[in-house]
């Protein structure tokens, strides 16, 4: 699919780009104003690694991608290639560049109930000072799709946690860190974690050098003002240095639901962190407990905290620098 972008002459107001779908793809101003770039100098890089996410960019992502045009986003329908286009065009006017080849696009397919489905990841490379080494930061874009004429629009699973990597991306390419960063926006989660499989799996993969999986799925609804860090009960050193990063005020970081036989559900296999894991990759896996619109008809934009959900995301980001300083102190990687 392709998104054409209006010339620059009318980026003075919101704007409709359509493709070959009779339904459209809103792209907002701050998408193509972001490719206008800011000051190079190094000490206007290191103020701006400073600040925190733009909470206003951060909840447009979430509005639009959970709006009902996009039909619940699932995997090999025209919404999920929606979706697919909106983030692709998000990588374009950031500026960054793809690392599995020429394009974004890794496709893939997989047997679905009615055949075969088309299904694409979109991984692009942010290269970081010091030339070895990657995170790898994921989110998935996919969700249920329409279910006797219900929408499941997926706001907070998982339109929060692409809004959240996309201005993750924002930030760190203003100010990149000491490793590469890639940046996963990966398909198929909900049918069985079948884009971070096929990343993991894939040739391409194998040349990244990849040190650590930042996974972000749910970021955006809780009313406790609650996040959890999990996986640091396999991966113990992470700990300590999330302990490290400071967090607003409406924000309580938590650990856990990552042991087995504890009184929280584990999570070390629930998300596109779980391949990442069999692999020996140490991860960090950000999100929120189920709620009452989880895999309903009602995880839906007006239902997100937006406080909290700025507060989050902008914790991923400080979290993200501080990993990245601490990477060279990790024991090395192996399968438990």
């Amino acid at each position: 699919m392709k998104v054409t972008l209006p010339d620059s002459s009318i980026m003075a107001k919101m704007h409709r780009v359509f493709f070959r779908f009779p339904v459209f793809v809103l792209i907002p101003l701050w998408l193509v104003a972001s490719a206008c770039g800011q000051s190079s100098t190094a000490e206007d890089d290191t103020e701006l690694a400073s600040l925190s996410i733009d909470g206003e960019r951060l909840i447009q992502h979430v509005e639009i991608l959970s709006s009902d045009e996009y039909r619940g986003r699932k995997a090999g329908t025209e919404g999920g290639q929606m979706a697919m286009a909106y983030v692709e065009a998000a990588y374009d006017e950031l500026g960054i560049f793809p690392v599995c080849g020429d394009t974004f696009r890794q496709p893939f397919s997989f047997e679905g109930r009615n055949g075969t489905v088309d299904a694409v990841n979109l991984i692009a490379h942010i290269p970081g000072t010091a030339g070895e080494g990657a995170i790898v930061l994921t989110a998935h874009y996919d969700h249920l799709g329409v279910f006797n004429d219900d929408i499941y629009n997926g706001a907070d699973d998982n339109a929060s946690g692409v809004a959240g990597l996309l201005e993750v991306a924002r930030a760190v390419q203003s100010a990149p860190l000491t490793h590469d960063l890639i940046l996963a926006a990966l398909d198929a989660e909900e049918t069985g974690l079948l884009g971070a499989r096929h990343l993991v799996g894939s040739d391409c993969f194998d040349d990244l050098d990849v040190r650590l999986n930042v996974n972000l799925d749910m970021i955006s609804r809780n009313k406790a003002g609650e996040l959890y860090a999990s996986g640091t009960y396999h991966y113990p050193f992470l700990k300590p240095v999330l302990e490290n990063v400071e967090t607003r005020e409406n924000l309580t970081l938590l650990f856990g639901h990552d042991e087995p036989g504890s009184t929280l559900m584990d999570w070390s296999n629930s998300s596109d962190h779980a391949p990442f894991h069999a692999a020996g990759i140490p991860f960090v896996y950000f999100g929120v407990e189920d709620h009452e619109g989880y895999h309903t008809p009602e995880d839906v934009f007006e239902d997100i905290t937006p406080a909290f959900f700025q507060s989050a995301a902008d914790f991923v980001h400080k979290a993200l620098r501080s990993l990245d300083e601490a990477i060279p102190g990790f024991p090395p990687a192996s399968s438990d």
